[in-house]
């Protein structure tokens, strides 16, 4: 059986077009894992935001600068701009008993790629509800007299 033997220099364009083929597939799928790394970085952001307002606005005396102070700078703090906050703290009267915050910001504000890859489509958002601090629950709150 008579072996052929190549010349090794036959093979050497074979590499440079696989490298074309695979580098930009590498590329792509390391891109993907960094913007859903980031998506997963700017939820937890999102939700500590929201709990940070939500307590802000559970201690007595609270008003919704109070809660939007609080949201800025968690926010802040991670350099995000764009976002929405929205409380029921202004409806609340002497017996309510829950504060909620919500916090939103569109996908594509915080993303690497914008809009190219359908970011613009959905926001974040997240939603903390909290107890309200001195607030007597009486029976017109429905809960139980101490």
């Amino acid at each position: 059986m008579k072996m052929i033997r190549r010349n090794p220099r036959m093979r050497r364009g074979a590499a440079v077009v696989e490298t074309a083929v695979v580098a930009p597939l590498l590329i792509l799928g390391m891109l993907g894992m960094m913007e859903v790394g980031w998506a997963f970085m700017l939820r937890q952001t999102v939700t500590l935001a929201a709990r940070e307002g939500a307590r802000a606005g559970s201690l007595p005396g609270a008003t919704l600068s109070d809660v939007q102070s609080a949201v800025d700078a968690s926010m802040g703090a991670a350099n995000l701009e764009g976002y929405t906050t929205d409380s029921n703290i202004a409806g609340l009267g002497p017996t309510d008993l829950d504060i909620t915050v919500t916090v939103s910001i569109p996908l594509d504000r915080a993303t690497f790629t914008g809009s190219m890859i359908g970011g613009g489509s959905f926001n974040i958002s997240s939603t903390t509800t909290m107890r309200r601090e001195g607030v007597d629950a009486g029976e017109g709150a429905g809960g139980v007299d101490p």
